[in-house]
This record gives C-alpha cells, sequence and structure tokens, in this order.
C-alpha cells in the first residue's frame, strides 16, 4: 500500500502556524471497497515530543517554532471490506523543512519577556543583541487568530533612541489563543537573526498592588487581617494572595512568615511574645484562570503593636466596669423607689397616716355636733 502524494508546507505568514497538505496514492484513488484515512505526525519542538493526528482531511493546520526544524511524516490508513476489515497502514512519507535562520547567532535579541499589567494592557521588552552592528532597528511583527495577517508594533518602547520593547492595548490581546510575535532587525551592513515568540496572554499577568491593608486587634489578642482589592478587570475568584508577617519580640528579633491564601482575610495568630507585628500582601492569578502569572508588587507595610492591643483590653475592660455601675445604679434607684412606696403606707408619720388621722377627726367631730343639736 502506497503513502500519501505531493506532501508540501505553506506558510500563510501567521508567524508560527503552518499548512501542511497531501493528495491520495494514485494506486488507491479508485477504490470504493475501502475506507481511507491518514496518520499524520509533526515534532512538535514546544513539547519536544511528536504530536499524532488522525484525520479523513488533505490537510492539517498547526503551530511551529519557526526557529527550528520543521518535521512532518504521514501514512495511508485503509479498512474495509478489500482488507477483511483489518486496518492496514501504509509507509511513512516524510518531509523537513529547515529553519530560515539567516545571520549569525549572536544577532538574535535577548532577554525577551512581556508582562499583561492589569489585563489593561501588555509591555514585551527586549535586550540588543551582543553581536548587534551600528546603526540597526529592531521591528515586532504579531499575530493572533483575529487577525487576517501580521501586524507591525502599534507603540514601540524607546530606550537612548533604540527600539527595546513594545506596547500593546488591551483590545488587540485575545486570550486562551496563540499570539505570536516575530522580532527582527536590519542594518546596512549585515543580515541579523530573527526572534519568534509563541504565548498566551493569560499567562502573563501581574495584578496591581493592594492599596491598604486593615488590621483588628479583638480581645482575645488576636488580629484579623484584611485587604481591599484595587479597581481593575481581573475578577476576584482568578486572585490567590500571599501575606506575609513580620513579627519583632522583646528582644527585637524579627520572625517572618508567610501565607497563601485564596480568601481577602487572614486570622493571625495571638500577640503574646511580640511587641510589634507588620503585614503585607501581594497577590497573582490563581491556577484556576491561568497556568502561570506574575506576582503583584507587595502593598504597604500595616502595623500592630503590643501597646495597642493593651489599649483595646484596657478599654474593654473600662466600658464593662462603666456599664456594670450604671446597671448597679439602676438597681439601686429601683429599690430605692421600692423602699419609699412601702414607707409611705407602713409607717405612722408617713404622709398616708397622717391622712387617715385626719379623716378621723372630722368624722368625730361632726359627730359631736350632732349630739349637742339633739339635746
Amino acid at each position: 500500500m502506497d503513502p500519501p502524494e505531493n506532501i508540501g508546507i505553506d506558510d500563510p505568514g501567521h508567524l508560527g502556524p503552518l499548512y501542511i497538505y497531501w493528495t491520495a496514492p494514485a494506486s488507491l484513488t479508485n477504490l470504493t471497497a475501502c475506507s481511507m484515512r491518514y496518520h499524520l505526525e509533526y515534532f512538535n519542538t514546544y513539547q519536544s515530543r511528536w504530536t499524532v493526528i488522525r484525520t479523513v482531511r488533505t490537510w492539517y493546520r498547526a503551530q511551529f517554532d519557526l526557529e527550528k526544524e520543521v518535521r512532518v511524516r504521514i501514512s495511508t490508513l485503509l479498512k474495509g471490506a478489500c482488507t477483511n476489515g483489518t486496518e492496514l497502514k501504509s509507509p511513512f512519507t516524510e518531509m523537513v523543512l529547515p529553519p530560515n535562520n539567516t545571520g549569525p547567532v549572536g544577532s538574535r535579541v535577548r532577554g525577551f519577556g512581556c508582562v499583561f499589567y492589569q489585563k489593561e494592557f501588555m509591555e514585551c521588552t527586549w535586550e540588543t543583541s551582543l553581536e548587534e552592528p551600528t546603526p540597526s532597528q529592531y521591528s515586532l511583527c504579531f499575530w493572533h487568530r483575529e487577525m487576517e495577517q501580521a501586524e507591525e508594533c502599534p507603540q514601540y518602547i524607546h530606550s537612548n533612541g533604540v527600539r527595546t520593547g513594545c506596547k500593546f492595548t488591551e483590545e488587540s490581546l485575545p486570550e486562551f489563543s496563540d499570539f505570536n510575535i516575530c522580532i527582527n532587525s536590519s542594518s546596512p551592513k549585515v543580515v541579523l537573526r530573527s526572534a519568534f515568540f509563541s504565548l498566551q496572554i493569560q499567562n502573563y499577568v501581574k495584578p496591581a498592588a493592594i492599596e491598604t491593608v486593615h488590621l483588628e486587634a479583638s480581645p482575645d489578642r488576636r488580629l484579623q487581617v484584611q485587604w481591599d482589592l484595587p479597581n481593575e478587570r481581573i475578577p476576584r475568584h482568578c486572585l490567590e494572595y500571599e501575606v506575609e508577617a513580620r513579627e519583632e519580640g522583646v528582644g527585637g528579633q524579627l520572625l517572618l512568615q508567610r501565607n497563601v491564601t485564596n480568601e481577602m482575610t487572614l486570622t493571625s495568630l495571638s500577640m503574646d511574645g511580640a511587641q510589634r507585628k507588620c503585614f503585607r500582601v501581594r497577590s497573582r492569578m490563581h491556577h484556576y484562570c491561568a497556568d502561570r502569572g506574575f506576582w503583584s508588587d507587595w502593598s504597604r507595610w500595616s502595623c500592630h503593636s503590643d501597646t495597642e492591643s493593651d489599649a483595646v483590653v484596657g478599654c474593654a475592660v473600662i466600658i464593662g466596669i462603666i456599664i456594670s455601675m450604671l446597671i448597679l445604679s439602676l438597681f439601686g434607684w429601683a429599690l430605692w423607689r421600692t423602699w419609699k412606696a412601702r414607707e409611705g403606707e407602713l409607717m405612722p408619720f408617713g404622709p398616708l397616716h397622717k391622712l387617715m388621722e385626719y379623716s378621723k377627726g372630722l368624722s368625730a367631730h361632726s359627730h359631736f355636733n350632732k349630739t349637742r343639736e339633739n339635746q
């Protein structure tokens, strides 16, 4: 059985994706009793292994590192009545495409890296090559799936009059998609080597620094650490936090502790043995939303001293004493009112007793007058 024929590779100018195409073997074009498909393998230089694809189509699109050799091999698979139900596989036909690495090795840019700040804009920077002739100028082209053709950097970053980076706005940055970049340079003296990069921008996010860290002491001498997020486009559930604690003991020694949490609050251990405790917080993308990411800058230190804890405890004690005194005062006043009410009813010289004596006197005087009249 013959392998596929007319294998070829096309570069559409997308700085990485290549189209692999082939035709069915001429000896099998009129075959109707069996189904035919193809076994395609290409060497994935990003993962350093062969990737296997089985398809009925006669083309396939794959991402390659254009600075390295492109290796593709393909065979025919046949199964049906003509093979008695057994799947047969032809030998491979193979194609190797050498990289277009013109120019000295040392003329390639160095130190390339990108940072997607707060999901608002991305900056990609590089260092000039060791063998860069002067004068020379760098150019960056990029492509992603929402573009028809590659385009040049929308806004270059300059250092001493030389292009050392490119700034991209959020509108041109689709996530979870290959973002391909090519950096080359031109010089009237020599051809310089191009550099190709492919990245997914959600893995290069750097959140903004946390601005405010709040500390709240409880009567049991524990500290509640809370922080506020800056106003940015990163969803809260996509962040994790690292809290660093610095503790100063009686002897002035420093003890550092770090905790990673998904919550926006942390309860610290007791202040016992510490004269002063300080905290700072930073954040990064959680693995639920990205494979990796950059830590934000640290927040400012927020500190709480042991005297502040004592003051909190002292205030709590004083407030408790005041409340207790108020309750006792109200209780005493209520007893006094009850005692005064009973005094008016029972004591012989009380107001009620005097009123009763006066009533008896009036009654006796009235009886005396009636007696005299009858006489």
